[in-house]
């Protein structure tokens, strides 16, 4: 039932708790936030999933299987997936070619890798873009090819670390039918992102962090109306004049 459960993740820098025992479990199918102020332990907590980083304790399942630290081509090979928050492309390659480098991961040979790439760049809308040098890009269109490139491996779950960040408006609404496209297609996502519509607009639920601990979780018209996290974004004078 659960393709991700996390269970007690710590993880210290010296004296500090930068992620303090944080346990939370993604359905199969599901769409899964993780939002919180900025220093709230978000991407610390997505690269010890992605086995970027070790945790000091705690432990990491996918679909059953513990996974902690294990190393992120290991989690990729058995279908675990994710976007940064800073993208870098492959800059001097096309953007077709950029997904034939992903795909070669998961194709037994260079046609079906061609065949696949494809099928990608026409599902993220990128056809247009094909013949493009990657490094050339806008940031729009960046972040589009990041999570392209993450699809072209064939997860099952896919960690998005703002996924929006820098978008126009207009993009911004294209990200979110991008991402209802892919969980639509049977792939669970974990997604980090400030911008709060498209987090109500994508999200089964959500997990709220704060000084690395979680201070909220469950459906997001319940998280989004709960003081603490109201308090967590807005500060207390706004609580008290509600």
């Amino acid at each position: 039932m659960y393709i991700l459960e996390v269970e007690n993740l710590l993880k210290r820098f010296g004296g500090l708790a930068a992620v303090d025992n944080v346990s939370f479990k993604v359905k199969r199918g599901e769409i899964l936030a993780l939002i919180g102020p900025n220093g709230a332990g978000k991407t610390t907590c997505f690269n010890m999933i992605a086995g970027a980083m070790p945790p000091t304790s705690g432990r990491v399942l996918f679909n059953g299987r513990d996974v902690t630290r294990h190393k992120p081509y290991d989690l990729n090979a058995h279908g675990m997936a994710r976007t940064f928050q800073v993208v870098k492309p492959l800059a001097k390659l096309t953007v077709f070619d950029n997904l034939m480098v992903a795909c070669l991961s998961k194709s037994r040979n260079i046609k079906e890798a061609r065949e696949k790439a494809q099928q990608v760049m026409t599902r993220t809308r990128l056809e247009a873009l094909a013949n493009h040098e990657a490094g050339l890009l806008s940031i729009g269109n960046l972040k589009r090819l990041e999570v392209a490139r993450a699809l072209a491996t064939e997860p099952e779950l896919l960690l998005m670390d703002e996924p929006m960040g820098g978008l126009t408006p207009a993009e911004v609404d294209q990200a979110i039918e991008l991402i209802r496209d892919i969980n639509a297609g049977g792939v669970s996502i974990v997604l980090i992102e400030h911008i709060m519509k498209a987090v109500t607009a994508v999200a089964d639920s959500i997990v709220v962090l704060q000084y690395g601990q979680i201070i909220a979780m469950g459906e997001p018209a319940a998280v989004m109306n709960d003081e603490r996290v109201i308090t967590a974004y807005l500060g207390d004078g706004y609580v008290a004049s509600r």
